[in-house]
Formats: structure tokens, sequence, C-alpha cells
């Protein structure tokens, strides 16, 4: 019997932008969020949680934090109405070239492609906006898409959007240690950030 210690995929998710120095995120909740927004409880001293009244509200505020700090900066939303309304404030962070991340909600895997309340393919809707979208396929895969969502983010100065099945969140995955971001990408960050076109004033 294997004593290696499990967390949910969840909380390795917020682990791993803890690891990428991400102190808050904005968004508004719903029933497809519902296995991070309960992580985000358990990680409460680590990573801030600023409820918004709408997702439009959310992604504006992500973006305006990541066009002064340089820094990725993250939002969320639901599934369905809850992506669709992310949109403007990410095309608001594409246009000034700001790297922000996008956590969606979709609901769980066993009711996708049914028709479920809520549930459409939302990859389409993302895909001019973004630099990089993902539909998470597996639990365990979800620290590993949302590292990689922020290097692309910091890569091409842009959006990522994540699309995390509700169910994933809750499944014990092995813990991983996730290290802060090396120097290398710390230098990295500066040369984006020197690339940015516009200030925000």
């Amino acid at each position: 019997m294997s004593d290696k210690k499990t967390v949910r995929a969840s909380v390795a998710m917020l682990k791993v932008l803890e690891a990428w120095g991400v102190k808050q995120v904005y968004g508004y909740p719903g029933g497809s969020f519902n296995s991070t927004m309960s992580a985000l409880e358990d990680e409460k001293d680590n990573i801030k949680y600023i409820q918004i009244r709408h997702e439009q509200v959310g992604a504006l505020a992500a973006a305006a934090e990541a066009k002064l700090t340089g820094k990725v900066a993250v939002t969320f939303g639901s599934a369905g109405p809850g992506a669709v309304n992310l949109l403007n404030g990410l095309y608001d962070a594409r246009e000034d070239h700001a790297p922000v991340l996008a956590l969606v909600g979709q609901v769980p895997h066993y009711n996708m492609n049914y028709n479920f309340f809520q549930e459409f393919d939302e990859n389409p809707i993302f895909q001019d906006v973004a630099c990089y979208a993902r539909t998470v396929m597996t639990a365990e895969s979800l620290p590993y898409v949302v590292d990689k969502a922020i290097r692309e983010a910091y890569k091409h100065s842009g959006v990522a959007v994540v699309i995390i099945p509700n169910d994933f969140g809750m499944v014990e995955i092995p813990e991983e240690p996730y290290s802060s971001v090396s120097p290398s990408d710390n230098r990295n960050q500066k040369q984006l950030t020197k690339r940015s076109t516009r200030c925000l004033i």
C-alpha cells in the first residue's frame, strides 16, 4: 500500500498559482466552479479571493492588475454565461498585451456532450482572444495544464484559458512539490514587461 500523500486537484492547481506568485483571483462563483471555490477556502491564507458582481468586471480587474504589475493575473467564471461574460475583459488584456489567466468552469466530465444545463463547447469562443486555450482532460493533468497556461501567457504577453470540468477538482491526486518561479522565468517576465506597447494611466 502506497503512503504517498495526496491532495485535491483543485488545491494542487492553486499551489501552482502560488508558485507563480499569484496573490489574488477575481471571479463570480457558480455551480460548475464549486470544486475551485472549495479549494480557495482551503488556501485563503495564501490566495485572496475577490468576489465581483459580474465576470466582465473580474476579467477587467485582472487585465488592469497585469498591466500595472507585468505579472500574470487571474480571473474566473462558471460554465455557460459565466464563460461568455469574461470575453470583454479578456479582449482588453489581449489588446494591451497583458498576461492574464482565465479559469473557466465546465460541467462534470461525465455530463459533457449530453446538452447538460449550461454545458456547451467553450473552446471555440476563446480561440480568437487567447494564445492558449485548453480543456482539462484528467484530474491529474490539472496542475500541469495551469502551469503551461501561465508560461504561454508570459511567452506571448496575452491571455491563456483553462476550462475545468467541475468534478476533476475534487479528485485526490498525488501531491507534488511546486517550486517557486525560477530566476530565468523572472528574467523572462521582465523582458516581456518591457515589450508592452501601452501603459495604463
